[in-house]
This record gives structure tokens, sequence and C-alpha cells, in this order.
């Protein structure tokens, strides 16, 4: 029936050390005479324990080597913040045709980074989902396919439209074949050709067809809109 005091520490020669410092508490209690604490525990062990088994400061230390606690180390792992919806998040892209033609790039002297709100619809599905997906500072190539961006070329989408000679006379001096024009309902459409009785015009998008590859690189994420601490999207019907 013995009680042992022990004391934690990371070594076991700190322990050692603080074995020899053993209270009355931890000295069994056949030691203990008319309630005065006695502690020959020291000479008690050093001649009873083996000579391979002696403890070096005269305590026996055994049982507090067999409950030392074992070293451990905390490692704090922070999660990497990937952007939430309704979350704003700021990047440079550099979008490039199949045949390397860079179309637009975010770095040039007169852009800048591009900020929107994740979530709200205004990138494409596949930029959004790789977006969702990435933390501050890392960089993605994503490959669109014309469906996945503008879509298919649709040869209906071409159409011709008669003109009077003065209505002709005056688009010339506005519209050149190969431009783009902004139809009265907002629609763009480009001007393929045109002369005195007609002009024809592609109302597909001008990157319909294309393979489309974007080269992001994520800037920051800050938090966006929130109503009570909820954030809030654009919904779009």
């Amino acid at each position: 029936d013995e009680y042992w005091l022990i004391t934690t520490t990371t070594t076991t020669t700190q322990m050692r050390m603080h074995a020899t410092t053993v209270m009355a508490d931890a000295v069994p209690r056949a030691t203990r005479t008319r309630g005065r604490r006695t502690a020959p525990i020291a000479s008690w062990a050093w001649s009873t324990a083996p000579s391979s088994r002696r403890p070096r400061c005269g305590v026996d230390t055994r049982r507090c080597e067999d409950r030392r606690p074992s070293r451990r180390s905390s490692v704090v792992v922070r999660a990497s913040r990937t952007p939430k919806q309704g979350q704003r998040v700021s990047l440079h892209y550099t979008m490039t045709l199949s045949d390397g033609t860079v179309v637009d790039d975010t770095r040039n002297a007169n852009r800048g980074a591009v900020t929107v709100t994740h979530g709200d619809g205004a990138l494409f599905p596949k930029i959004a989902s790789a977006l969702g997906e990435m933390t501050k500072g890392d960089q993605r190539v994503v490959e669109l396919t014309p469906s996945e961006a503008f879509g298919e070329h649709d040869e209906s989408k071409i159409s011709r439209f008669p003109l009077k000679p003065e209505e002709a006379a005056e688009m010339a001096k506005q519209v050149q074949p190969g431009q783009l024009v902004q139809l009265p309902q907002g629609q763009a459409a480009m001007c393929l050709a045109m002369d005195n009785e007609s002009v024809t015009l592609d109302m597909n998008h001008p990157l319909a067809g294309q393979t489309l590859t974007f080269a992001l690189e994520l800037l920051d994420i800050t938090d966006g809109i929130t109503i009570f601490g909820t954030p809030m999207v654009a919904l779009k019907l």
C-alpha cells in the first residue's frame, strides 16, 4: 500500500531530481511512526535494490520512471482559407485562345485586378469552382470548352437586314465590317458585311466556338456584404 507523488516533467532526469524531494505522502505508510514523518527511504532503497537497478540518487524511482509522461508537442495547423459564398475575391487572369492568342490580360497597364462576389453567377461555373478550391496566392490554369464558355457558334444567329440607301449611307459613317455594334435592344453583334441595300450581322458572341484557357491568380479574399452576419449574394433568374 504505497502512495507516490508524481510531478509532471518533460525528461527522465528532471523526474529523478524531483524524486529526491518526495514529501511524506510519497513515503510508504510503514515508515510512519506515531504521526512523525521519517524518511529512511533513501538508504532503504539503496540497500535493498539490486546493484543494476540502484538509482543514482539513492531513491528507487522505477515507479516514477514507469509513469513518466511522454513528450508531447502541440502542433497548431491553421486551415487554409478558401472563398465562401458571398465573399469578395480579387484575382488576376490571362485569357488565351487555343492558338496562344492573348484575348484579355488583367496585368496590362490599363487594367487591374478584377474583384467579384464569389457565388453570384458572374463567373463561368468552372472558373468559380476552381476559385472555390484556391487560397490566397494560389495560381491555377483552367481550360474551358466552347460549351463551358460562350457556347458553340450558331449559324442561325447570322442575319441579313435590308436597308434603305440613306440608312446604309448613314451606317457606313459609323460602322465598318469586322466591328462590333450594339443593337437597340442592347445586344451586341458583329458586322460581317454591308452594302447600299443591306447589312449582315452575326449575333453570336465574338468568342463563340472558341476553346479558352484562363491562367488564374487569387490575390485576396475579403468579406462581402452581410445582413445580420449572413452573406448576401445577388439572385439571377
